[in-house]
């Protein structure tokens, strides 16, 4: 198996060798613990060269992300959902394997729940949300509005 070693900087003290707490005070420090003093770190990386995709078996269907809900490949209902087919949902593993990417399950949550990095490339978008917990929100009743106008949002 392929390894590379690399000498990187200490990510706890930033190359210092030394750090400082709460508990160090005015000109103090204690030896850094992770690099031993020397502001350095070995990074040693194992890992199998890509030489394409593999089959995962047993897959009938692949989605997007489950947003924390249970998936399955076909009905099912939520508590909070109802009833959902999911077999309707996501993308066959066949079109996963050949290029196609599922969307959202916007049933499921809202898109801040689904994919708040996306959100936050979308002027404005934040903003309107209320979003701490989703159940919390102020627009949980209506996230179709809000996959509007993320999908709006989102377009070139």
């Amino acid at each position: 198996m392929p390894r590379i070693e690399l000498d990187i900087e200490c990510k706890s003290c930033g190359g210092t060798g030394v750090y400082r707490g709460m508990t160090e005070r005015k000109g103090a420090a204690v030896v850094c613990t992770t690099c031993n003093g020397t502001g350095k770190q070995t990074h040693t990386f194992e890992y199998t060269e890509f030489t394409g995709r593999k089959l995962a078996h047993g897959v009938e269907r692949v989605y997007l992300t489950g947003m924390g809900y249970q998936l399955v490949p076909y009905k099912i209902t939520y508590d909070d959902v109802g009833e959902i087919d999911m077999s309707k949902e996501g993308v066959s593993y066949a079109e996963f394997m050949a290029g196609v990417m599922p969307g959202h399950v916007e049933r499921l949550g809202c898109p801040m729940n689904a994919s708040q990095s996306d959100c936050n490339k979308i002027i404005g978008f934040k903003h309107q949300c209320t979003y701490d917990v989703l159940r919390n929100c102020e627009h949980y009743g209506n996230k179709a509005e809000c996959w509007k106008r993320f999908h709006a949002g989102s377009k070139p």
